[in-house]
């Protein structure tokens, strides 16, 4: 069974593959930011209503919501680099020291 922070996780994941902001998702299904922060980190669960709105603002099929991928099954390579695409330049940073520590073992 999915929990409330489970989707909240899932919602903010596929928002920022997006580029979207919070605000502007807030303004878009008609309801306060203060929702959408709550709902992100499971201190809100969302009506049907409002989660399709979520779904067609995000240009998804609402059963993405719903969709958990173990580690073993998704393509570590494509998911890593969907990742690093949305890293500022201190958190590239941060990966590159990481990667190259792990590699030097």
């Amino acid at each position: 069974m999915i929990t409330q922070e489970q989707l909240g996780a899932k919602i903010k994941q596929i928002r920022k593959s997006k580029k979207i902001t919070q605000e502007k998702l807030a303004e878009t299904i008609n309801v306060d930011f203060g929702y959408i922060s709550k709902l992100e980190v499971g201190q809100n669960f969302p009506s049907i209503q409002t989660l399709n709105k979520i779904a067609d603002t995000l240009n998804v099929d609402i059963s993405e919501f719903f969709t958990y991928k173990d580690i073993n099954e998704i393509d570590l390579k494509s998911e890593t680099t969907k990742l690093i695409n949305n890293f500022n330049y201190d958190e590239l940073k941060i990966i590159y020291k990481v990667a190259k520590s792990i590699r030097a073992v």
